[in-house]
């Protein structure tokens, strides 16, 4: 059963699950205005307690090659959480009632998509094309690592600048279990599925009260899709293939590109931007609460909600850092408006009237005292974690940003084709909600409307910015959505004393309209990264935003009494839902169908289809041998050459670091132009020169352990002379031999067996 990698499945499941439940009296006591009091939330933050101790720890050099602390912090968890238990921070009659009432929603909608993409990742399992084998690379890398800051596995000795805690977090439940890490790999992206599903449970459950809602709509959101994916099959005629499912990302002016959740879940590269999505959720879930229970904050459990919120966007800085300036925004953006009551009573008049003076005195104060509170908190928890993060690096944060020009602007057509389901609902719902308001407000709806219409043209400030530069052809469309979009949401959601549900949604409006007009005039670092993980947020945000806003409709048609309006709601939601569902089906197909090996095994083993390859059976009993032999680190030569093809397929494998991979994924890590040339060289001259003492001095300055000579060496290193490394044992020893592929260990390696020591030549 383990050769398909259910028995790892099994193990993982236990350990997740297990912090989940251990967390959850702490999750419990820090939101007890939470319908299901924090059991959503558990899946993501008992994860996080663990894997960011472990990379704290490791950080303060605490972890050991033999990683021991692994398992005592996660048996630590445990243990608070048994503690936590017998202190009733959550009874268990409460667990009880908790599980009575919320274990089938949020269990099924965990557990159903998690295994809902392992099934996709079963049929389709291989590690293969993309930046898969980068991501593999690195996840073997820190399961093997224990010293940060790291090194770059694909320029071995030369500073890793890369975001890399998400995937530091995935490494330590497989050092804790012990689970191989290409099985490890197709495990992790799809429990990443179960955990955005579970935490945009939490979210519309908080806001709405309503499980039935909270299910639908986090399960619609992870599988929604972009129209553009039906118009290419509709419009264009396109089949539905890998092509098509790509093509459908590739709307905006080149070489930008656009991705949404369920997309990059299929195309399965365990990147930076995927492993943030359930933490930016978790964050905007928490942000939420302090939004609905700022009457707690001064209590110590709303004193630790506003740390825990902190903790976990700051490990956005070290995750994937677009995605902390992004929900930063939307942090921000929540304390700035959160709703503050006066922590005491303003003096009356001698009649016992309020004193207009002393309420204002008394609630500017409150409000100043609060704010400063919320952002004390939140701000030094984040920037704590963002401090450590710094320490766990060797390298500078590239800053920047400049003005996007005409010719780099997107036509309004374009963020249709990409973001309609969510554009077009968005203005239908804001207008359905303004009428009514009109309708039932009347005098007080006119003063929400002229405040509104100053909202709106605040929000033009940033397109009269970019204007005053003399930039010309501005995306003037989406310009006026953005701004229009968030006058309405102002006068829909917030003016005339709303419930700070509906305030709260105001907010998931205004912030991805916000987004858009930002990524779209701006870039920061550079405008291709600013677009994709720009996006990849305001993807998200418009997507909840949606869902919020069909709901309150739906609330409107249902006390309408009228039958043929709640038809005819059903109705539209019912086609929303079914072009969702079919361009979902499209793409799981488009995933599935998809082969780039010439033999598929069934199995949740990424790297099983290896022995399989052309002309690497020989190679992949060499990745084996290393796997088996080799613990820790050591860095391995093998051929350079092109990128996305099979150079670099020992560390891909393996995890272990070797002189130079892909080349334009290192330039982007931070390697120089001439460090590149210059490693180039060296590889080449290590297999192609009979210059003995120019190799010894290579091997010694990239401090190479282990040489690998097969076909893909003989003919990417010409003249290539064979008998270099069979001629010299003194340099060379050979350590494993399979077919045309060997292994050589070097002469000052402490992996060869004549190791005295020293690594002097």
């Amino acid at each position: 059963m383990n050769s398909l990698g259910f028995l790892d499945l099994i193990i993982w499941l236990i350990v997740v699950q297990s912090l989940s439940f251990a967390v959850l009296p702490f999750t419990a006591w820090i939101a007890p205005q939470a319908p299901d009091r924090g059991y959503s939330l558990s899946k993501v933050v008992g994860f996080f307690a663990f894997a960011a101790t472990c990379w704290v720890l490791t950080v303060c050099g605490l972890v050991t090659a033999n990683e021991s602390i692994v398992k005592v912090v996660y048996f630590g968890i445990l243990l608070l959480g048994w503690w936590g238990y017998r202190k009733k921070f959550l009874s268990v009659q409460e667990l009880k009632g908790v599980l009575r009432r919320y274990a089938l929603p949020v269990e099924g909608v965990f557990l159903g998509l998690t295994f809902f993409y392992l099934a996709v990742r079963f049929l389709n399992p291989e590690i293969f094309w993309g930046e898969k084998p980068m991501d593999l690379t690195f996840l073997g890398f820190f399961v093997r690592n224990h010293e940060l800051p790291p090194q770059d596995p694909w320029a071995a000795g030369s500073p890793m600048s890369y975001y890399y805690v998400g995937i530091y977090y995935v490494a330590a439940v497989l050092k804790l279990t012990g689970i191989p890490v290409g099985v490890g790999y197709n495990i992790a992206i799809s429990m990443l599925a179960g955990w955005i599903g579970v935490s945009l449970f939490g979210l519309f459950l908080l806001i709405t009260r309503r499980v039935w809602f909270a299910t639908l709509a986090a399960i619609l959101l992870l599988f929604a899709n972009d129209p553009e994916l039906l118009r290419l099959v509709f419009w264009e005629g396109k089949p539905i293939n890998f092509d098509t499912f790509w093509a459908a990302t590739r709307v905006f002016v080149s070489p930008c590109f656009f991705e949404y959740t369920s997309w990059s879940l299929l195309f399965a590269d365990l990147h930076a931007h995927v492993i943030a999505i359930p933490f930016t959720i978790v964050v905007t879930t928490l942000a939420t609460l302090l939004f609905l229970t700022s009457s707690d904050r001064f209590t110590v459990h709303g004193a630790a909600l506003r740390i825990l919120l902190g903790a976990i966007h700051g490990s956005l800085f070290g995750i994937n850092t677009w995605d902390f300036i992004s929900f930063g925004g939307v942090v921000g953006l929540i304390i700035l408006f959160a709703q503050i009551k006066p922590f005491w009573d303003a003096p009356k008049n001698e009649d016992g009237s309020d004193s207009l003076g002393e309420i204002l005195l008394v609630t500017g104060f409150t409000r100043v005292v609060s704010f400063v509170w919320d952002v004390a908190l939140v701000g030094a928890s984040a920037g704590l974690m963002a401090w450590l993060y710094q320490r766990g690096v060797s390298f500078k944060q590239v800053a920047g940003w400049g003005w996007v020009y005409a010719n780099e602007f997107n036509k309004t057509s374009m963020f249709i084709r990409t973001l309609g389901y969510w554009m077009v609902p968005t203005v239908v719902c804001l207008l359905v909600l303004g009428a009514r308001k009109v309708y039932t407000l009347r005098q007080r709806a006119v003063l929400g409307g002229v405040a509104a219409v100053g909202v709106t043209a605040l929000a033009f400030i940033p397109y009269l910015a970019s204007v005053s530069q003399d930039i010309h052809r501005q995306p003037t469309g989406l310009m006026i959505y953005s701004a229009c979009v968030i006058g309405a949401a102002y006068f829909v959601l917030w003016s005339c004393k709303e419930t700070p549900e509906r305030r709260i949604s105001a907010l998931f409006i205004v912030m991805p309209a916000f987004l858009m007009t930002m990524v779209e005039l701006f870039f920061l670092i550079d405008r291709m990264n600013t677009i994709f993980k720009g996006y990849m947020a305001v993807w998200i945000l418009s997507g909840i935003s949606t869902m919020l806003l069909l709901f309150f409709v739906g609330q409107i048609v249902w006390a309408s009494g009228k039958r043929w309006l709640r038809y005819s709601f059903i109705s539209v939601i019912a086609l929303f839902v079914f072009v969702q569902l079919l361009g979902a089906g499209f793409n799981v197909y488009a995933t599935i169908i998809l082969k780039r090996v010439p033999v598929r095994f069934f199995t949740l083993d990424g790297t099983a289809f290896l022995p399989e390859m052309p002309q690497a059976k020989d190679d992949a009993q060499v990745v084996q041998w290393l796997n088996e032999k080799v613990k820790g680190l050591a860095t391995v030569l093998e051929a350079h050459g092109d990128a996305y093809r099979e150079f670099t397929r020992i560390s891909m494998n393996t995890g272990l670091p070797t002189v130079l991979g892909w080349e334009h994924h290192t330039r982007q890590r931070g390697l120089t132009d001439k460090a590149l040339l210059d490693r180039k060289k060296a590889i080449r001259a290590i297999y192609s020169s009979d210059d003995l003492e120019l190799t010894k001095r290579l091997l010694v300055e990239y401090k190479i352990d282990f040489i690998v000579v097969g076909q893909l060496e003989r003919s990417n290193n010409r003249p290539f002379y064979p008998e270099k490394f069979d001629d010299h044992p003194e340099i060379f020893t050979k350590v494993a031999s399979f077919g045309n592929t060997h292994l050589y260990v070097t002469y000052f390696s402490p992996f060869n067996p004549n190791y005295k020591g020293t690594s002097q030549s």
